[in-house]
């Protein structure tokens, strides 16, 4: 992607979360895949969660609002600032400016700790590179007691009704993003697909979700 791309994508993304600073107080209930996660977290008796690309917090503020030890990264200054505004002072919850694609994907988090990394509806965002990039930041931070959290449109979402405007969307299948999460020792362990998952309004995205471990492979 070229550098005037990357800016189009940022200018836009900050233009987005403007617009809904507007109505802060508008909270929206969590997504489906939250409340999913935050049953699968509670049972792998995991008490941190960290929220990559966190966008609006309706996610970051439901963990939080759980007990769960929260931090929310996210690279859009609106974002940040919208987050911020809602999170009531909410002790469990750490809002980091961070770009996922380009910065350290750090919590300050303390060491030895088992985290779930969460990403819900970014890496339909993201390019087929930007994907393999994200992926190879993961693999630097995950350890292997840690869980990775993933959801997002598939390729059968493309020409599905869609709620909100046209977003930076690619729909990627999910053996793409299987294959791209091995190549940087993070294996699946859960994987469903399909309609009523995400739903909003008359959108009923298609959407992949996805659970992975870091697994050490041994050299031949």
């Amino acid at each position: 992607m070229s550098e005037s791309s990357k800016l189009e994508k940022k200018l836009y993304w900050d233009d987005f979360y403007k617009k809904i600073n507007k109505e802060a107080w508008k909270i929206m209930p969590p997504s489906q895949f939250a409340v999913f996660c935050c049953s699968e977290i509670f049972n792998k008796n995991i008490k941190h969660v960290v929220d990559i690309a966190s966008g609006d917090g309706r996610d970051s503020i439901f963990f939080a609002q759980q007990g769960l030890k929260v931090f929310a990264l996210e690279k859009s200054a609106q974002a940040v600032k919208l987050l911020e505004k809602r999170n009531l002072n909410n002790e469990n919850l750490s809002i980091i400016q961070i770009d996922a694609l380009k910065d350290k994907i750090d919590t300050g988090a303390p060491k030895g700790l088992s985290l779930a990394y969460y990403s819900r509806f970014f890496i339909h965002t993201l390019s087929k590179n930007e994907v393999k990039i994200f992926f190879k930041k993961l693999s630097e931070v995950v350890g292997i007691t840690d869980y990775l959290f993933v959801e997002y449109r598939n390729e059968f979402d493309a020409n599905l009704k869609k709620e909100t405007e046209a977003h930076f969307r690619e729909f990627h299948k999910s053996n793409y993003i299987l294959d791209i999460a091995n190549q940087f020792n993070l294996d699946c362990v859960y994987e469903v697909s399909g309609t009523g998952f995400a739903k909003w309004k008359q959108d009923d995205a298609c959407v992949t979700r996805q659970i992975f471990i870091k697994t050490i492979k041994k050299k031949l």
